[in-house]
């Protein structure tokens, strides 16, 4: 069985980078300073509940491929699975690779940050337990 889970470390690095914004909106004196201070506290919380609430985020087995995301939770047996690849972007100069899951009406996209792997080696990993015949 193969799991991939965010990065704890982003995890950890958005509840610091909340906490810090909860302290920027209690010591400044800025309304417009608190508005965007608690905006951007209130940004960082909701990625750490999604990180901690829809973990593991792919699950790959024999039996197929579970998905847990925000907007997508699926079971997908491999008779469904179109294709699992890694995509690579260029856009505005910065090269974005994400996992790409194909099965049916549903299309998976997850980053790097989401997976707490490389799509590269993500998508071998899951291609690896889907069956011989197909």
């Amino acid at each position: 069985m193969a799991r991939f889970v965010p990065d704890r470390r982003y995890t950890a690095l958005a509840a610091g980078g909340a906490l810090g914004a909860l302290l920027a909106v209690l010591i400044t004196d800025d309304a417009g300073g608190r508005l965007l201070a608690g905006l951007a506290g209130l940004m960082l919380v909701a990625y750490v509940v999604t990180d901690l609430v829809f973990s593991p985020r792919v699950v790959a087995n024999r039996d197929g491929i579970v998905v847990r995301a925000p907007l997508t939770r699926a079971r997908v047996p491999w008779s469904e699975v179109g294709a699992v690849r890694a995509e690579t972007r260029f856009r505005y100069g910065v090269r974005s690779t994400t996992l790409e899951i194909d099965a049916g009406p549903v299309l998976v996209v997850l980053s790097h940050r989401a997976l707490g792997a490389d799509p590269v080696d993500a998508a071998a990993l899951i291609e690896a337990f889907r069956p011989a015949t197909r």
